[in-house]
């Protein structure tokens, strides 16, 4: 929607109308004459803007921290909505707002990525969004297969308890995700979601918001393993993403990322012989870097990457897209072959949830 009280208001007030559970609203509270988005809500729910004083002094000492003296215009994020709940706001100047509005939780937030995120991240989700009753509602989290080959394992329990629940499949590049909602409140949720869990096995990681590399932490916690990475196309990604988990210093010991040639030998021993006659990205290159920083770290698990994310570097035989991770563990090794063709970063993203995910499977294989 674009910066035009009208629009704001009809658009906002046709959302309201469907009886959405939650509405996101991001940007416009900024200092500017087409801020205007606490303004839109002001006449939209016949509400009142006030003078936060206190707030407005905090904005004087953060410019005057920098040695700015506060333009005029900064006073207009001092005004809040009257019935708002305060969201605060640790990376800018513009306080987000909570509103619930018949039914609706309204959530307003500033523009910039890196402070909605924030908000979201910190503010919004531990306390409003999980704190709001979702008893009939269960999401089951899988990885490494297709929505339609999902589909096809859960066909008949979903045709069994169709009268009871009603079912989504949420795909998305990190994976599949299976809603079941509870029509019926009779009806034991948590019974039908092992069903379909059993049903979903070894796919299914997780229920709600569990990460794949939370999973993943636990199982390394539980079975006393380590884990170290090797990476080329993901560049750190893996790394990134296991040390995203508070406590992962219990199993995580580091990463190499050996996006050249030359450091994939210096760094991991990878024989020259193995890049010269398979290719940097190969089954076997992948393999030897796995034991490799298995080796040089004496972890107990060893993974690696190596891949061509594009959008240029391929070749007929080896296609922009084309990846293979390697998996070495205390009982077996292994490397599997993917191409995710979908430009760069997606790549690199796939890449890294596969690699999670298929040393998930290999530690419970064992």
């Amino acid at each position: 929607v674009g910066d035009n009280l009208n629009d704001i208001i009809s658009e906002t007030q046709n959302i309201l109308d469907d009886k959405y559970d939650y509405l996101f609203v991001t940007g416009g509270l900024g200092p500017t004459h087409d801020d205007i988005t606490k303004e839109a809500f002001r006449q939209l729910l016949n509400d009142e803007l006030i003078f936060d004083e206190n707030y407005y002094n905090q904005l004087i000492h953060h410019f005057e921290k920098r040695a700015i003296k506060i333009p005029k215009s900064n006073r207009s994020q001092a005004m809040l909505l009257k019935t708002a709940d305060v969201l605060p706001n640790k990376n800018g100047t513009a306080l987000g707002m909570h509103l619930l509005f018949k039914g609706t939780h309204i959530f307003i937030m500033p523009g910039v990525p890196g402070e909605m995120r924030e908000m979201v991240k910190n503010h919004i989700l531990p306390n409003y969004i999980n704190k709001t009753p979702t008893e009939n509602i269960i999401t089951i989290k899988t990885a490494g297969i297709m929505e339609s080959h999902l589909a096809e394992k859960v066909t008949v329990l979903m045709e069994k308890y169709s009268k009871s629940f009603r079912f989504a499949f949420l795909p998305h590049f990190s994976g599949v995700s299976f809603r079941i909602n509870r029509v019926d409140k009779n009806e034991n949720l948590l019974k039908i979601k092992d069903e379909f869990f059993q049903a979903m096995k070894p796919y299914a990681y997780g229920i709600n918001n569990d990460t794949l590399e939370e999973v993943l932490g636990l199982k390394l916690i539980n079975n006393n393993f380590t884990i170290a990475t090797a990476e080329s196309c993901t560049g750190g990604l893996i790394g990134k993403r296991l040390t995203d988990t508070a406590g992962s210093s219990e199993y995580f010991l580091g990463s190499v990322t050996a996006y050249s040639n030359q450091l994939k030998t210096s760094l991991l021993d990878v024989p020259n012989d193995i890049i010269n006659t398979h290719g940097a990205v190969s089954e076997e290159t992948a393999l030897e870097m796995a034991k490799g920083v298995r080796d040089k770290t004496e972890a107990d698990i060893g993974i690696s990457t190596t891949g061509i994310s594009g959008p240029g570097g391929g070749t007929k035989t080896k296609p922009v897209g084309l990846v293979y991770i390697g998996v070495v563990t205390p009982e077996n090794s292994m490397v599997k072959k993917y191409n995710f063709s979908y430009g760069r970063n997606i790549h690199r993203e796939m890449t890294t949830t596969a690699a999670l995910n298929i040393t998930r499977l290999a530690i419970e294989q064992n």
